[in-house]
């Protein structure tokens, strides 16, 4: 049973909006997802899905109803005591679409290519001698994130999810370009989408998503992150640049540790996954299973919409 939550960010003015979250939220609870383990499923096996009559029963309830993705403020909910034994992350921002020179992570993926760029050489030239940092031997065995703050419990389907209103945890991470990336903690509303490379339901979502955030705005008003996790090089779509590249995929990807401890720290036991982090660093959404263009653009004026009305202290 989900229950509606009071609503943080309040929008009294619109209780209409508000007042479907309970519907969105048990369809949501439904989607469907992989249903192996990210670290226990065997080789070779192959994820499940229900039917597309399933899928878009979902789709249809998620056109009946808006999304509103308060926190409940008076919860005393516990996080599990485990704390993550990971070095402290330096005192700085660690969310946000921008460092300090106020290039975005999106702008910042083309960096290197941007530099050469700049001192005259051709996009060929650049192509032909800039190495990636993924082209790099040992560069997913030897992924190393730092994480601050305790991991959520996982998500258990058909249950109200106790991660909603905790501290997500503060990640530090690299990106396919080797450059750093931050998620958690004080900054823009994230929408992180959780990918294994092996997961064919995690294939079919990129292959629906991409165009879509490609000919939109999208990434210019939502801050997006794929985190990569799950990766075997003996699995199926090894290595998952080449997918993503293939794809032209144009979200940042933060990569996990060959023990998915990103992933581990979240709660995730499914692909594809997805999960909110609100501006103040709190989980306000969990979602298992593909969500489609429709559910997503659902999804992303939700987030505007909680990011416009503010917070109330």
């Amino acid at each position: 049973m989900v229950e509606l939550l009071p609503n943080k960010f309040p929008l009294c003015h619109n209780g209409p909006k508000a007042a479907m979250v309970l519907l969105f939220l048990a369809s949501l609870s439904f989607l469907i997802s992989c249903s192996e383990a990210s670290q226990d499923a065997p080789h070779g096996s192959s994820a499940s899905l229900s039917s597309e009559s399933m899928s878009k029963s979902i789709q249809d309830a998620a056109d009946k109803v808006s999304i509103d993705l308060s926190v409940d403020s008076h919860s005393s909910k516990q996080q599990s005591e485990i704390l993550v034994p990971k070095e402290k992350i330096n005192d700085k921002s660690i969310s946000g679409n921008s460092d300090a020179s106020g290039i975005t992570l999106k702008d910042n993926s083309k960096g290197v290519m941007s530099d050469a760029n700049s001192s005259g050489e051709s996009d060929s030239e650049v192509e032909n001698t800039t190495q990636k940092a993924y082209e790099e031997d040992g560069f997913y065995e030897n992924a190393k994130v730092q994480i601050r703050g305790k991991y959520l419990p996982e998500l258990v389907p058909g249950y109200q999810d106790t991660a909603i209103g905790l501290q997500a945890p503060e990640i530090k991470g690299t990106d396919l370009d080797g450059g750093e990336i931050y998620v958690g903690g004080r900054g823009p509303t994230t929408l992180i989408m959780v990918l294994a490379h092996w997961c064919p339901h995690c294939r079919n979502e990129v292959r629906e998503l991409s165009p879509f955030l490609n000919e939109t705005d999208t990434l210019d008003r939502v801050r997006i992150v794929t985190l990569l996790t799950s990766i075997n090089e003996e699995r199926a779509n090894f290595p998952p640049h080449i997918w993503l590249d293939l794809e032209k995929w144009p979200v940042p990807s933060i990569v996990d540790t060959p023990s998915s401890e990103i992933a581990n720290a979240y709660g995730v036991n499914s692909f594809p996954f997805f999960i909110v982090i609100n501006d103040k660093g709190e989980v306000v959404l969990r979602l298992p299973g593909r969500l489609g263009v429709e559910t997503l653009v659902k999804l992303l004026n939700a987030i505007e919409e909680m990011d416009e009305t503010g917070i109330e202290n």
